[in-house]
């Protein structure tokens, strides 16, 4: 029983690696997406465009989900989101990326997942082509009345 109650602790402590800095990086983003006027034109929530952006960053990352150094990328990542001077934010990244270009990369990657959300959240708003209801048959003019 002893086992079980610490091998449940142990998961559950996992769990939460990262999960303050990736509610961090949500915010960012969203505060950041909400300003942005290409998802005004396509109507896009951005709710759900930071809920993609997240889980493709999310997929990215070098590290398993239950590593405890998530939540250094999530933390750098929010870096790059809020920065007003990005190349600041790019040197203090280089430790954790391992080179200028890995960290450039990583922050360019943001964009790359932006422009890949909008994409899908628009296909998803499309019923597909087989979906759509096909043409109504022309009508034949209506006979004038005598």
């Amino acid at each position: 029983m002893k086992k079980l109650l610490i091998a449940m602790l142990v998961a559950s402590a996992l769990s939460a690696c990262g999960r303050q800095e990736k509610l961090t990086l949500e915010q960012a983003l969203l505060e950041k997406l909400q300003a942005d006027s290409d998802l005004k034109d396509y109507k896009i929530d951005p709710k759900d465009m930071t809920g993609c952006v997240i889980e493709e960053i999310s997929k990215s990352l070098p590290v398993m989900p239950m590593d405890n150094q998530r939540g250094l990328y999530f933390e750098a990542y929010a870096k790059f989101v809020t920065a007003t001077d990005p190349t600041k934010a790019i040197q203090d990244a280089v430790p954790l990326f391992g080179s200028v270009k890995d960290a450039r990369v990583a922050a360019l990657s943001i964009t790359d997942h932006i422009m890949y959300c909008m994409e899908r959240l628009v296909d998803q708003r499309q019923p597909a082509e087989e979906e759509r209801p096909a043409p109504a048959a022309p009508q034949p003019p209506a006979k004038p009345a005598n």
